[in-house]
């Protein structure tokens, strides 16, 4: 009973009623997909991102398909993003090939459907219609890709395939084997095609817009329903039906819906949890529009008000956070908005007890766990040069010495702080710390600030949102989804 009464509830919050909907009512509106359709726009952009690859291929080709051999744990066919950002096309079954030559040469290959196929995944698209919308300069069957790619071999052509397509690589390596051709005709796709991906044109910013506004719509959803005694998984669901609800087609990766003790785990997954009033709610949620991600996390009280102690971490990493926005400018480093916030909430503890040392590396390190920004785009951790190798950036993240590349035009990255006071989390010091500290100096640091961690034992705190670098200054794409801890307690009790 407890249950199916939840249920209307939830129907009727997201619905918008002031009363559970009978059993035959449909009251939410209708999506609208229509910008997902390959448009005049789309057409251009695939067109000009498929130039400037032919000119920096210069004699080679590239070899692209539209089947991948990592899908992400997705749970719906989605084609290969480099394919995708090249063509537009969401079909499995295609091998681009794109040579560097002048004009370039555009030709798309694909698997005809066999009856069978037919019967179980529908009738291919006309060939008209693929020459029409996708413009390649050449559509073939199949059969005659690995002549064409014999030929290129022969020819002493250079081949520039995705790192993670291994069926490719193999196949094109063995060819180049058996004709006894140079291995170095084969090279990597992905330097090039990355560096492409970091700068975000219109439609996929207006892309990128929907997803992050559909993300916030099923916070808010999230938000309404939270303080009802349901488990985490009920929460995700509701989640997860808006994104669906609104023309997404899946999340962006897996949702973290984590309450209680499970805010302080960074990538915790299972959401299976009963959610109790007076906990800390942590959502880390993104939905996925037409191939282009969001990556949100918001914390909310579950039930109408943040405690004192939680208000202050809350208070703490928000302020972290804007300083860090701050500095996300072009012509400033890519570490510059971690440097600042990793200064003010080291400050901010310095305050509260919790560190006895704003300098000491390795007290700030037990509380700084991650960098706070990577590229987000058609992956959540999207393509992309930081600047330094991440194990580098890991290693020198509590320092100001590191700076990373400089931020342009067209990136759009997270920023994401967090404060996560593990249960027992002190204790843990004698093994993260070992080799910067000596045992004793981390107990009398343990020592000295127990009674206030114990204070805020168990409290799990991250703020993310997604920030577009422009021609002047940045753009919070995710500015209209509510953090502030008044707005979100006003949010709470309604």
């Amino acid at each position: 009973m407890k249950q199916a009464m939840i249920f209307l509830i939830v129907l009727s919050l997201l619905a918008g009623c002031k009363r559970p909907p009978d059993a035959y009512e449909h009251t939410l509106s209708v999506p609208d997909i229509s910008d997902l359709a390959m448009s005049a726009d789309l057409q251009k952009a695939c067109a000009a991102r498929r130039q400037k690859l032919a000119e920096t291929i210069g004699n080679g080709v590239a070899v692209v398909r539209s089947d991948g051999d990592h899908d992400g744990g997705r749970h719906e066919f989605r084609a290969t993003n480099n394919f995708y950002y090249l063509t537009g096309l969401n079909q499995y079954g295609y091998i681009l090939t794109l040579s560097g030559e002048d004009p370039p040469s555009y030709s798309l290959f694909r698997r005809e459907k066999s009856i069978f196929d037919v019967i179980y995944t529908g009738t291919m698209t006309e060939s008209d219609t693929v020459m029409n919308h996708f413009g390649p300069d050449t559509l073939l069957p199949l059969q005659e890709f690995g002549p064409s790619i014999i030929r290129f071999i022969l020819s002493g052509t250079p081949l520039y395939v995705d790192r993670e397509d291994g069926f490719l690589r193999d196949s094109i390596s063995r060819t180049i084997a058996r004709l006894k051709a140079s291995d170095t005709l084969l090279r990597n796709l992905d330097p090039l095609m990355d560096e492409m991906r970091i700068h975000k044109d219109e439609t996929e910013i207006a892309r990128m817009q929907k997803a992050v506004d559909i993300t916030g719509e099923a916070f808010r959803n999230a938000c309404r329903v939270s303080r009802l005694g349901l488990y985490e998984f009920e929460v995700e669901a509701v989640i997860e039906y808006t994104f669906r609800k609104n023309g997404s087609s899946m999340p962006a990766f897996q949702s973290i819906v984590g309450s209680g003790p499970n805010a302080v785990t960074l990538h915790y997954t299972e959401n299976i949890r009963q959610i109790r009033k007076g906990e800390l709610l942590l959502m880390d949620i993104g939905a996925e529009y037409g191939h282009y991600c969001a990556d949100i996390t918001r914390t909310v009280p579950a039930g109408r008000k943040f405690t004192p102690e939680q208000r202050d971490i809350y208070e703490l990493v928000l302020k972290g956070q804007k300083a860090a926005i701050a500095e996300m400018l072009p012509g400033n480093y890519l570490m510059a908005g971690h440097n600042r916030c990793t200064a003010v909430i080291a400050g901010g503890l310095y305050g509260l007890g919790l560190l006895t040392d704003t300098a000491s590396a390795w007290q700030k390190r037990f509380y700084t766990l991650y960098p706070i920004s990577h590229f987000v785009g058609m992956d959540v951790h999207d393509a992309g040069d930081l600047g330094a190798p991440y194990p580098v950036i890991r290693q020198y993240m509590v320092s100001d010495t590191l700076l990373g590349r400089k931020l342009e035009q067209g990136m759009v990255l997270t920023v994401e702080p967090g404060l996560y006071f593990r249960r027992g989390g002190l204790e843990q010091l004698f093994e993260m710390a070992a080799g910067e500290a000596s045992p004793e100096e981390i107990r009398q640091f343990v020592d000295q600030v127990a009674p206030a961690y114990q204070k805020y034992e168990g409290i799990g705190i991250r703020i993310e949102d997604d920030v577009l670098i422009t021609g002047d200054g940045n753009r919070v794409l995710s500015g209209s989804i509510p953090k502030e801890p008044d707005d979100i307690e006003k949010m709470m009790g309604l």
